[in-house]
């Protein structure tokens, strides 16, 4: 994720914006990606894509989405939503990782990560997203923030052909 949408997704969480309308922006931009496209085109005029903004979003969103346009950020749109869930997380004491897997771990197992994780971390409760990905062979891999632990089988061959290949 880009810093720049890491600072928006800041600014919108300061700005003290609704989460019902920060999330009814969010899915209109994702459903509609057209709407997106459109506010994203160095074809179309300002003044129309704010008068778009003015028609479709809620009111207290169309501030931050003009200013958004107005710098042809658009394109980080998703980013800095999911910066600002991140930061909301973060300010609930909610950690944010992700699981990437072979074979889908069973409920035992994800509650033994989440609270490994939780004693790691300090932190009350984790969001752990679930990501599937046949290209470790197998075991997984968590991912918090920029910090990876890698327990999967294209991990380990990769760690030994390193080792061979210092020799």
């Amino acid at each position: 994720m880009m810093q720049a949408a890491i600072n928006y997704g800041r600014v919108l969480f300061e700005l003290s914006i609704s989460q019902t309308a920060i999330e009814e922006t969010a899915l209109a931009l994702k459903t509609v990606p057209e709407l997106k496209r459109a506010l994203s085109s160095p074809v179309i005029p300002k003044g129309s894509k704010h008068k778009v903004i003015e028609r479709v979003f809620p009111k207290e969103m169309i501030t931050f989405l003009k200013v958004i346009v107005d710098r042809r950020d658009m394109d980080l749109a998703d980013d800095i939503f999911e910066a600002y869930r991140t930061r909301v997380a973060e300010e609930e004491g909610v950690l944010e990782a992700s699981l990437y897997y072979v074979t889908e771990p069973e409920e035992a197992q994800l509650q033994e990560i989440k609270a490994m994780l939780c004693k790691k971390y300090e932190k009350k409760d984790i969001r752990l997203r679930l990501i599937e990905d046949p290209g470790l062979i197998g075991g997984f891999i968590i991912r918090v923030g920029d910090v990876e632990t890698d327990w999967s089988l294209k991990g380990r061959l990769r760690q030994l052909e390193q080792k061979i290949m210092r020799r």
